[in-house]
């Protein structure tokens, strides 16, 4: 009985010990079954095998050659070992000694393999399916393409070959060290009658040997692949930074390269005196190869320094020359600057009344309305309850009512850190924050250039349920995929789902969406222990229909399917045919285009397309990778490894593709490189002549201590000195390093078949025209516009904020546009848009809307201007005349004078105001001047 209870507690334990195995793998494998599936519903199962596909496929030969390797490696130096040493072994002892070998092989060959395919599996798919870029280095002569696919790949695999090669020395290393600490001799026991022979004494000078020819083989191994790398490392000089320019100069091919081959010939010949070391020939030989390599090396260091500073730098701009053109060539070749067209602009000034009318698309175009404080205003008004937020506002443009208009346009997000808490505990309940706050709810949309009577946004699109005054209409308001979507959520539950407050009882819905994991008991389970929540699995609410909404921030969710693509941080919201999608502009990197200027200090990459659009579904989910640029060798190679991931941008729907945007961070990067880079003459961009700035201007708080900012490039609907019709387009003004003056304006196209056309409008020679920051000194002298601003402010109660200065081309003239806003003093309180400046060929006026500024400066034909009769100017009966010279008769002639100031500032006169400001100026002067005397 006793045998019986011990087989029973040794029977469970053994099934303890198996439930706890199962578990325990079973909860490893719960996020990899759980993102199959992900994958699955995504429809990107092919993303999801391709790595693991090709890692196995990778795996098992590299653990065949490791293993093969190894053992063959560890046996050799036991046998050479062994022989060397003269030791005898038994039977048994080599058995045991092989059974050692095979398990550490083994056990190595597992750990490298799982190393390597870790390492190379990815950079070996993008070399077997590279793409030529059809242009050659200027050094080398190769295709960039073997820069940029084939020389990562190469190095990669040289690094790993080198670490098995350390790896056997270790080993030899170790096993000889064994060796050199066992018994000195070895008895052997040859029946001989009754005696017992000593046949051979193991001395440290056998062991020694042995290790030496070991290791001579080795180090002839260890050069050859040296001068592998040394092969590999003088193509690194294409991206050196020693010279006056990025990439290779003249030390570098002159001396640097031909010290590089000087190596690979050392290293050869070095490899081969190890190999005849091995062979027990000569064996000191070996010893001269690695210090004439050490010498070469530090020779070459001392060449290249007495070549630069002797020959290089007192004649630097021959000398480089030839390298600075590769530069720029290179430079413009990576960022696609070499395909600017570049044209003049007259900059006459002649505009008249009817050019403005003729243009009026841009005029009701130009967004007096500013971004920034948009957001906050949308928030206040449009957020309506302390869980929906509005994340940033997109710029975009949609046909409304017929006619092309630039809108403001922002979603409304659900921020899950807001959503009603628990009473108890103060905390968002499990069906709170995962069954019943669930999505975003609809958008708001505004035109740029209209405002309300109390200078806020006019909204065209608002509240909820949502409302449209125009023809863009929300049928699918609902927002599950977003930028502030940060948790996961259960739809479909028992628990309906809040949609929208309404003033009588919340609106609930269900999710009638394709999206979502099935929470089978199988994926519940898995769930619970991915996500930590036993709720999974002891929730009443989840039944069969309910499905779980994984990875709803949207650039997480697409940097999950293609992580090898880099993701502007700024999506933008687009409502296409009555539902919303998401826009994200995804880039091809890379930091091996030889000779092209990196970015900036921060960063090497030096190569940089926008490839690829992607479109997310923000009720749905679905997400769709578009090729936007079939030139990119990059993501031609990306194609034909993920093929089925990929689809031509013909196949987007079109009024999807009607709202594609040149991003901003690209034109941004393009702008601050061909600021430098527009130069195309190695002298002159060696003597830096004309490196442009982008344009400054006066943006925010209007005081003496606004600091002048760099103009931000701006989305503008307006119509291009060479073309017939307005479009959508990014531009920003350039002026010369170190002034103010504007010298050209670059702008690219961002409609049909022109999108991406890259334009560079530049001035005549010797014509001066005003760049920002002197358009911004002109508006604060003026007199008048710097009284009205004071008296905005008067008081402290309130703020007055300049807002973006917009330069405006127009037919082949320039007009200047700047905002003004107002802002209480109170922390809540909101910019509102009070004045519209505009500068015209040394005109500056400053009127309560664009309109009015304009028409001051473009008057209205006669039969246009409104039919308004004008106050009477005639002074009071008893109003001093300006020769009054008595105190009293100045005081009131000042207090009336500040009166008339005043009307005319409400009337909008300010031609007047300037005049009766200066007349006020005079009095209080006079008065001054008879206070001050001796009484009479």
């Amino acid at each position: 009985m006793k045998g019986k209870g011990t087989w029973k507690l040794k029977g469970l334990a053994i099934i303890l010990i198996l439930l706890v195995m199962v578990i325990a793998v079973f909860a490893t494998l719960s996020g990899y079954l759980i993102d199959f599936q992900w994958f699955g519903e995504l429809g990107f199962r092919e993303v999801f095998f391709k790595k693991l596909f090709t890692q196995i496929k990778f795996f098992i030969p590299s653990l065949i050659v490791n293993f093969a390797l190894f053992y063959v490696f560890m046996k050799s130096i036991n046998a050479h070992s062994i022989k060397r040493s003269g030791a005898i072994l038994s039977a048994q002892e080599s058995k045991t000694r092989n059974r050692v070998f095979i398990i550490v092989s083994g056990l190595i060959s597992v750990i490298f393999s799982i190393a390597f395919v870790t390492e190379v599996w990815y950079d070996f798919l993008i070399f077997i399916n590279k793409t030529p870029f059809n242009i050659k280095d200027p050094i080398f002569g190769y295709d960039i393409g073997f820069y940029i696919f084939t020389l990562p790949f190469l190095n990669k695999l040289y690094g790993f070959l080198l670490g098995i090669i350390a790896f056997f020395a270790i080993i030899t290393l170790v096993f000889n060290a064994i060796l050199l600490v066992s018994p000195k001799q070895q008895d052997v026991g040859i029946e001989d009658g009754f005696n017992v022979r000593r046949i051979k004494s193991v001395s440290y000078k056998d062991v020694l040997s042995a290790a030496w020819k070991q290791l001579s083989f080795l180090g002839g191994i260890f050069f050859l692949l040296l001068a592998f790398g040394f092969y590999l490392r003088s193509f690194e000089l294409l991206y050196s930074t020693n010279g006056i320019a990025f990439g290779a100069g003249y030390t570098d091919i002159r001396v640097r390269l031909p010290f590089y081959y000087v190596y690979i010939a050392v290293s050869i010949i070095t490899a081969i005196s190890f190999m005849i070391s091995y062979k027990g020939k000569k064996p000191k030989l070996a010893i001269f190869g690695p210090l004439i390599l050490v010498a070469a090396i530090l020779l070459s260091g001392v060449v290249s320094t007495a070549v630069q500073n002797l020959i290089v730098t007192p004649n630097e701009s021959a000398k480089e020359e030839k390298y600075i053109q590769h530069n720029i060539d290179y430079t413009n070749y990576a960022y696609g600057l070499d395909k600017v067209e570049e044209k003049e602009f007259g900059v006459a000034q002649n505009l008249v009344r009817q050019d403005i009318e003729e243009n009026r698309v841009t005029i009701d175009n130009i967004p007096v309305n500013d971004y920034k404080p948009a957001k906050d205003i949308y928030n206040q008004i449009q957020g309506l309850k302390s869980y929906y937020q509005f994340n940033d506002i997109d710029i975009d443009r949609y046909m409304i009512n017929g006619t092309y208009r630039q809108v403001f346009i922002s979603s409304r997000e659900l921020q899950s850190a807001n959503i009603p808490k628990q009473e108890v505990g103060n905390t968002a309940s499990w069906i709170n924050r995962y069954l019943k706050y669930t999505h975003g709810y609809g958008v708001a949309m505004s035109p740029v250039n209209e405002v309300t009577p109390s200078g806020q946004p006019r909204l065209f699109v608002r509240d909820m349920p949502v409302t449209s005054e125009v023809n863009i209409k929300v049928e699918r308001p609902q927002i599950y995929f977003g930028e502030l979507t940060k948790d996961f959520v259960i739809v479909n539950t028992r628990e309906k789902e809040f949609d929208y407050p309404a003033s009588n009882a919340n609106v609930e819905t269900l999710y009638e969406g394709t999206g979502g994991i099935r929470l089978t008991l199988p994926n519940r389970i898995m769930l619970a222990l991915t996500q930590g929540k036993m709720n999974f699995l002891l929730s009443q609410d989840i039944n069969s229909q309910s499905k779980i909404l994984l990875h709803r921030e949207i650039i997480e969710r697409v940097k999950k399917i293609a992580p090898f693509l880099a993701y502007d941080e700024d999506p933008y919201i687009v409502v296409s045919e009555g539902k919303l999608y998401w826009i994200i502009d995804a880039f091809t990197l890379s930091s091996k285009y030889p000779y092209s200027q990196s970015i900036n200090k921060n960063t090497s990459t030096n190569y940089i397309r926008n490839s690829v659009k992607v479109i997310v579904d923000a009720y749905n989910g679905s997400v769709e990778f578009y090729v936007a640029d079939e030139d990119d060798p990059i993501i031609s190679t990306y194609a034909k490894v993920f093929r089925t991931m990929f689809k031509p941008l013909s196949g987007m729907p079109g009024d999807l593709k009607a709202h594609l945007r040149y991003p901003q961070t690209l034109f941004d990067i393009q702008t601050d490189i061909y600021s430098k880079y527009h130069i195309k003459d190695a002298r002159e961009f060696y003597n830096k002549s004309d490196i442009w700035d982008i344009s400054t201007q006066i943006y925010g708080p209007s005081s003496g201590s606004s600091e002048s900012q760099p103009v931000e490039s701006s989305y503008l609907i307006m119509k291009l000195p060479d073309s017939d019709k307005e479009e959508f387009i990014l531009m920003v003004p350039y002026t010369p390093q170190g002034k103010n003056n504007m010298t050209a304006w670059f702008a690219v196209k961002n409609d049909g078949e022109s999108y991406g056309q890259l334009k560079l409008y530049t001035f005549p020679s010797g014509k001066i025209v005003e760049g920002p920051m002197q358009v911004e000194g002109i508006i604060s002298q003026d007199v008048a516009i710097g009284n009205a601003i004071n008296l905005l402010q008067s008081g402290g109660n309130s703020q007055v904020i300049r807002g973006n200065m917009l330069i405006i081309p127009i037919e082949d003239s320039i007009l200047y546009v700047e905002p003004v806003y107002l802002r209480a003093s109170n922390a809540s309180a909101l910019p509102e848009l009070k004045k519209v400046i505009v500068f015209y060929r040394n005109q500056v006026v400053m009127e309560d809307s664009l309109e009015k500024s304009l028409a001051r400066i473009f008057p209205l034909p006669k039969e246009e201007e409104p039919n308004v009769p004008e106050k009477p100017q005639t002074p009071p009966a008893n109003q001093p005349t300006a020769e009054a010279d008595t105190v009293a008769e100045l005081i009131i002639l000042a207090n009336d004078t500040f009166n008339q100031a005043q009307e005319a500032m409400k009337a909008g006169n300010w031609a007047l105001y300037g005049e009766k400001i200066n007349e006020l100026q005079g009095i209080l002067q006079k008065l001054n001047t008879l206070g001050a005397a001796p009484a009479q």
